[in-house]
């Protein structure tokens, strides 16, 4: 007999858990908690998110536990939240891009206009949306590790084009050391 179970009548495994055991396995009472299936944490998407993609979907799930597990599809995450969890602002929008792509997140993007700005409401994919009530779409499902690896090379190759020096900075910046007195047409000061 195991000592992790009961007996039944015939003093073999019931295969019930003993009491301490339950306890000690069950949801913490009185406290908000998610699920994160065995599935989601072992696909392509989840093991090649970002550290800045990370730390989103980490404020997201506690704005979701912070709301009673009851705002999927209405989250907020905002630049400030962001900054304060570690991410640098100018990669902010490459983690909610990675997120997406990765189809671990959707967003509903916000903005500003008529003095007014509107923050982006996110919705975590593996959870069912609480607005409509409609089922988890687990759009991460389809995410391959070959796609992942093309969606980041397209990727990496439009910041080239977009900004080719910040991508490659040179040491040296295109100027060679010489010595002062290497140089044609100088006499060495004394």
């Amino acid at each position: 007999m195991s000592l992790n179970s009961k007996a039944n009548a015939t003093g073999r495994s019931s295969g019930k858990p003993l009491g301490w055991l339950k306890k000690l396995k069950s949801v913490p009472p009185g406290g908000p908690w998610v699920w994160l299936t065995y599935e989601l944490v072992t696909s392509p998407a989840w093991r090649a998110r970002s550290i800045n993609t990370i730390r989103l979907i980490d404020d997201l799930l506690a704005d979701y536990m912070r709301h009673g597990c009851n705002e999927n599809g209405n989250l907020m995450a905002t630049y400030d939240q962001q900054v304060a969890s570690g991410s640098s602002r100018r990669l902010i929008n490459d983690a909610v891009e990675e997120g997406v792509f990765l189809g671990l997140i959707t967003v509903e993007p916000g903005g500003r206009w008529a003095d007014t700005n509107v923050p982006s409401r996110y919705r975590l994919t593996w959870l069912v949306d609480d607005r409509d009530y409609s089922h988890a779409t687990n759009q991460w499902k389809g995410k391959t590790e070959e796609a992942i690896k093309k969606w980041r090379e397209k990727r990496r190759e439009k910041r080239r084009q977009r900004d080719p020096k910040k991508q490659f900075p040179s040491t040296t910046c295109g100027t060679t050391v010489v010595p002062l007195r290497a140089l044609p047409n100088r006499k060495a000061s004394t």
